[in-house]
C-alpha cells in the first residue's frame, strides 16, 4: 500500500481532476468548488496525498457554522442563544484506491483534533455534518455523532465537550 502524508491544506497544484471517491457529486464539488471556497475564506479543505505520487487519497472540509437551537435535543436547549456556533464538517471523501485503508478515519480524527483545538481559543458547541446516506451515518455514529432529532435534514453532531472527553483535546 502507498505511504500517505500527513494532512495539509489543499493547495491550487494539487491533481483535482483525478480524485474519483465513487460518488459524483463528492467529486464534482471537490473539483469545482474546493480551492475557490478556500480562496473567499468559505472553507478549508485539508487532504491526505500518496506520499510517492502526489495523488489526493482523501479530503475533509471544515467551516465555522451555527444551528439553530430547536434542532437541538430538548435537553440541550436550555439557556442556550437561539444560534449555536458549531463547526460544519462539510465533506469527506476517500479516492476509490485509497478506500478501507483508514484514510477516512485518520481525516476525521484530524477534523475533529483541530475543532477542539479551536474551540478552546473561539466558543464552539459541536461539530455538524450532513451524511448523505445509512452507510455514512454508521461511520459518524461509531465516532461519537448523534441525530439532531428535530432536524428535517438529518444532521448528525457531536460535542466538543464530548471529544474532550474521549481525549480528542491531546496532543
Amino acid at each position: 500500500m502507498a505511504r500517505l502524508s500527513p494532512p495539509r491544506q489543499l493547495i491550487e497544484e494539487d491533481n483535482r481532476q483525478a480524485f474519483d471517491c465513487g460518488r459524483d457529486s463528492m467529486n464534482e464539488w471537490f473539483r469545482r468548488h474546493a480551492w475557490r471556497n478556500q480562496q473567499l475564506g468559505v472553507s478549508r479543505s485539508t487532504v491526505i496525498c500518496d506520499a510517492q505520487t502526489g495523488e489526493i487519497a482523501g479530503y475533509v472540509t471544515l467551516a465555522m457554522g451555527h444551528i439553530e437551537r430547536e434542532y437541538l435535543p430538548k435537553a440541550s436547549q436550555r439557556n442556550r442563544p437561539e444560534n449555536i456556533p458549531i463547526f460544519l464538517l462539510g465533506q469527506l471523501a476517500v479516492d476509490r484506491r485509497f478506500q478501507k485503508t483508514g484514510v477516512a478515519r485518520s481525516l476525521l480524527f484530524y477534523a475533529l483534533k483541530t475543532s477542539v483545538r479551536v474551540a478552546k481559543e473561539v466558543g464552539c458547541v459541536g461539530v455538524l455534518t450532513h451524511p448523505l446516506d445509512d452507510e455514512v451515518r454508521a461511520f459518524y455514529r461509531r465516532f461519537g455523532f448523534e441525530d439532531l432529532p428535530y432536524d428535517r435534514r438529518r444532521s448528525m453532531m457531536v460535542r466538543i465537550k464530548d471529544l474532550e472527553r474521549n481525549g480528542f483535546g491531546e496532543d
